[in-house]
């Protein structure tokens, strides 16, 4: 039974492979950086080229209420652009399966692109910028507080983004009617 045991440890030691370091190379001239975020422990990973993340939406009723209100839906993808793909599903929205369920949009972007993209992504010192490059028309706070509790809470998933700043085409900080760019301070 003990040589069992151990030839059974020592084939899954062998089988165990290490996360190569995250990848924060840059190439230019590609306006959204690039950068490899590792999924949080708890999401599974179906094969060891496919990632799952989530993405979060608002989701009917409970958002009516709550501006703030969003719920994951889980996404696969082989890139090892994580957070990219996840802004990028976000974008696309909901599936028609899920929009049955009450997930709505979180986000349109309407108009041309000032940078080719529809945004780019940057991660540094535990903090997320993302700068849409097209317009985001907004009817109001409460459309605002949906976009940004979506973005916010699909990037925070990543355990090397601590906090986010979410900016417009114009370079401005997303839904601050102040004028102020709080986000950036």
């Amino acid at each position: 039974m003990t040589s069992i045991l151990l030839a059974y440890l020592s084939l899954n030691a062998c089988n165990q492979q290490e996360t190569p370091p995250p990848d924060t190379s840059t190439s230019y001239p590609s306006p959204i950086i690039e950068v490899e975020t590792s999924p949080t422990p708890t999401q599974t990973q179906t094969t060891p080229n496919q990632r799952n993340v989530k993405v979060f939406f608002p989701k009917q009723p409970q958002s009516n209420q709550d501006f703030r209100y969003v719920e994951p839906v889980v996404r696969s993808t082989t890139s090892r652009a994580v957070a990219t793909f996840a802004i990028e599903q976000l974008i696309i929205g909901p599936t028609k399966a899920e929009t049955k369920i009450g997930f709505t949009e979180a986000l349109q972007l309407k108009g041309s692109s000032n940078c080719g993209k529809d945004f780019t992504l940057s991660i540094a010192a535990e903090t997320a910028t993302l700068k849409f490059c097209r317009a985001i028309p907004s009817p109001g706070v409460g459309y605002d507080a949906r976009a940004t509790s979506a973005i916010e809470s699909t990037l925070k998933q990543f355990s090397t983004i601590k906090s986010v700043v979410i900016l417009n085409k114009e370079g401005n900080c997303f839904g601050d009617l102040s004028g102020e760019n709080f986000c950036r301070k």
